[in-house]
């Protein structure tokens, strides 16, 4: 498998390339390994797939200066230069996609303590205030689908459910892909093609129901905590 650091030295996110979503991250390369095993089968379940894991990996490193540690990023790989080998492996991927989205609304609504701010949460980062509440993180999973289609130069509503905008984003995709194929675009200092918006749209509705699960998980036992000593 292949995989690509980036680092600015205060923390490493990985991109298994032949995954399109996966990822692990890590203050140091070492703690970033210990997670690609597990990060396989959580990748797996995510998109309802099964992954032979090769446990021979090709690494490469790439240093910038943005704020890894927070989850920035901004590379392609060369892969997302090329087109998808036919239109089956291009319709298979916006299947994925749509999938994702599901997954992400399914684990919302099944939290029940969404409009709580979770203290850990309170902080400012390279984009702003970090989203403290599970309807905070929710929002910007729907609202980000128009962040990337506005790098190939579209949008949709997403005034709606998840589930249901996801279907928009992906026939919006498959819009553009008939009429382009998988065409390189240039905006704000970072190159786009569908194959990138893909593989991000998977990651971006994973790292965010990551960060869901986690923030349910804390406000959950502190509401059990608080019960307690009533």
């Amino acid at each position: 498998m292949n995989i690509l650091y980036e680092t600015n030295s205060l923390g490493y996110l990985g991109w298994i390339i032949d995954l399109p979503g996966a990822y692990i991250r890590g203050k140091t390369l070492a703690d970033a390994r210990l997670k690609i095993s597990q990060e396989i089968k959580d990748y797996d379940a995510w998109l309802e797939i099964q992954t032979n894991e090769n446990k021979s990996y090709v690494e490469t490193i790439k240093q910038c200066d943005l704020h890894v540690e927070d989850a920035d990023s901004n590379v392609i790989f060369d892969i997302e230069l090329e087109d998808f080998k036919d239109i089956n492996d291009f319709s298979y991927w916006c299947n994925k996609a749509v999938i994702s989205g599901r997954k992400a609304e399914e684990l919302y609504n099944k939290c029940r303590h969404k409009e709580i701010i979770d203290p850990k949460m309170v902080r400012k980062t390279f984009y702003g205030d970090v989203y403290s509440t599970i309807n905070g993180q929710f929002k910007h999973i729907v609202d980000v689908q128009n962040y990337y289609l506005c790098q190939i130069h579209e949008e949709i509503d997403v005034r709606m459910e998840l589930a249901i905008s996801r279907v928009k984003f992906v026939e919006q995709l498959k819009t553009k892909y008939a009429e382009e194929g998988n065409k390189l675009y240039h905006y704000d200092e970072e190159d786009w093609t569908i194959r990138k918006i893909i593989r991000r749209i998977i990651w971006h509705d994973r790292i965010h129901s990551k960060a869901i699960e986690r923030m349910e998980k804390r406000l959950e036992e502190t509401n059990l905590s608080t019960n307690s000593t009533r």
